[in-house]
């Protein structure tokens, strides 16, 4: 299978543009259809057909990367699996949407059948894959590539991406208006930037799909499958709680953007390379590194 889109690696902004308004295109897709196939249940309906039809968009946004030539986006790299522990905080964050203090007290129970659970489960999987697959994996790359992998580009690259992620979730208005979908909009921003720091330090766009979906889970689950109500969860301890959590998350991970090095996004960041050879030739230098270090130690390898 050849790769059929390098053009797009041409104008970064301007693709990235164009795959903003498909991924748009996308979660805008019907998906209850799909679900009153198997389920009577409307609600066991919309789990199902949500979290099938977004793995399906996942694939899609999965292949359009392959034939874009983005590279080492989805994945930690080859030696570099230390990564993954770079963004255990963030997983931290996520299983904290959990409301903790009122399961502990019985005030907040998950009610739902096994069932229920484990297709709500398949939702937040599904569209975790997908939002992370499109905006980490392969918007992320284009942006960054615009904006260079400096500390000041990788900032803005984070900011913006992130922005775009969040005004997406405007699109929740048209089933009606909600002063909860702003509070969407707000805290989608701060998990994009969260996870868009991830990628740049190696995690990978599946791995953010990951931690993406257990962040909407745990702090879904109650309210969709059981009895919680805002008053219940939202209680004084949860809310100090969630916010020493959420400092220490926002110290550690803008230490951890501005300390790393700029090499650290060389292999998924969308340059202007349009033929084969270049981007084969980029990809071979990219599986020589083992470590951010490494770069430093192969180019005096090849200099001696």
């Amino acid at each position: 299978m050849q790769r059929r889109m390098l053009y797009m690696r041409k104008t970064p902004l301007s693709s990235a543009a164009i795959l903003y308004l498909l991924v748009a295109g996308l979660v805008l897709f019907p998906t209850q259809w799909l679900g009153d196939l198997f389920f009577e249940n409307e609600q066991l309906a919309a789990f199902f057909g949500l979290g099938v039809l977004r793995l399906v968009m996942a694939a899609i946004m999965l292949a359009l990367a392959f034939h874009m030539g983005i590279r080492g986006a989805f994945l930690p790299q080859k030696g570099e699996w230390r990564a993954l522990l770079f963004a255990l905080p963030a997983l931290v964050v996520a299983i904290n949407n959990l409301p903790v203090v009122g399961l502990c007290r019985g005030t907040v129970e998950i009610t739902g059948s096994a069932g229920a659970v484990a297709l709500f489960a398949l939702q937040c999987l599904g569209v975790g894959l997908f939002e992370e697959a499109a905006f980490r994996g392969v918007l992320f790359p284009f942006v960054l590539g615009y904006t260079g992998t400096g500390k000041k580009g990788r900032f803005v690259a984070v900011i913006a991406s992130s922005a775009a992620f969040g005004l997406l979730h405007l699109v929740n208005l048209l089933g009606g208006f909600s002063g909860g979908v702003f509070l969407q909009v707000g805290y989608s921003f701060l998990i994009g930037a969260m996870l868009a720091i991830c990628m740049f330090r190696g995690a990978g766009a599946l791995t953010c799909g990951v931690i993406h979906a257990v962040f909407n889970f745990c702090g879904n689950v109650a309210f969709e499958t059981g009895n919680a109500t805002f008053s219940a969860v939202w209680c004084a301890e949860e809310i100090a709680l969630t916010a020493i959590v959420g400092v220490a998350a926002a110290a550690y991970f803008a230490l951890l953007l501005f300390k790393s090095k700029a090499d650290c996004a060389d292999r998924f960041a969308v340059t202007p390379q349009t033929d084969e050879k270049e981007i084969g030739k980029a990809e071979e230098n990219a599986g020589e590194r083992q470590t951010p270090d490494g770069v430093a130690q192969d180019r005096e390898k090849k200099e001696n």
